[in-house]
């Protein structure tokens, strides 16, 4: 255990070596005064690795405030849940319902994905200060294991895209696409 304690250590500092060449900073800490926590004996060591690689790759994305990742950005999301039913919402503001499309993967995922253009202003108009993302957007959400995925509906209204993912059936394997209302 404790030489896997130490390759993952030693796995852990070039991930946050790798980050600072790409940024120029150090990497965020996690909780707590410590750059990163150590690994406790009742967790799994591949599970801390895991998190402390994701909190290093969502951190990338959050650099500069106002600006959005290279690859587009990821809209904030709520979950909500009643014994019936779960309800997936994301701000979208400024996206048009024909700019978005909704799709469940064969993997028990459900996607969504979208573009936010820049208004459009008449004359010669120049941007003199953006703080909004814009651009491609992509957000990937595990879907519980009993979601009926057939009864699931979404819509789009001031500025939030509601999903309803009703509960019972066993869910399915195959692709399909989700119309907004």
């Amino acid at each position: 255990m404790e030489q896997t304690a130490e390759r993952i250590d030693d796995l852990i500092g070039q991930v946050e070596s790798f980050y600072r060449s790409i940024t120029g900073q150090d990497a965020p800490p996690t909780r707590g005064d410590a750059p990163y926590a150590p690994i406790p004996p009742e967790r799994d060591p591949e599970r801390h690795l895991a998190e402390q690689v994701d909190r290093l790759l969502a951190s990338l994305g959050h650099l500069s405030p106002g600006t959005a990742p290279a690859t587009g950005w990821i809209p904030p999301m709520s979950l909500w849940e009643t014994p019936s039913e779960m309800w997936i919402c994301l701000d979208l503001p400024g996206v048009t319902r024909e700019a978005v499309q909704i799709r469940i993967l064969s993997r028990g995922m459900l996607e969504v994905s979208g573009e936010r253009r820049a208004p459009r202003f008449n004359g010669g108009t120049r941007r003199v200060y953006d703080e909004a993302p814009r651009g491609s957007l992509r957000r990937v959400i595990s879907l519980p294991p009993n979601v009926a995925v057939d009864h699931i509906e979404a819509r789009l209204r001031d500025g939030t895209l509601e999903i309803r993912l009703p509960r019972s059936s066993p869910s399915e394997s195959e692709v399909r696409t989700v119309p907004i209302n």
